[in-house]
């Protein structure tokens, strides 16, 4: 998956929200798996791509799914 280095802001207050999910290592990592998974709850990412842009097998995204009791 290709990267684009952007700058977005983030309300200090939200990272340790941020932090509380399991995969990824670094807050970046979390912030983007946060954004995969809103866009793929309001219909906006079919699963295919969510998984993608998530790096992660379908099979692994469905289990990030259940593990936060989005299925």
């Amino acid at each position: 998956m290709d990267t684009m280095v952007t700058d977005i802001k983030i309300s200090q207050e939200l990272v340790p929200y941020i932090c509380t999910i399991k995969e990824g290592e670094t807050v970046s990592d979390k912030t983007n798996l946060s954004l995969v998974l809103g866009l793929f709850a309001s219909k906006t990412l079919t699963l295919e791509k969510a998984a993608e842009l998530a790096g992660k097998s379908v099979w692994d995204f469905i289990e990030i799914l259940k593990e936060y009791h989005m299925n």
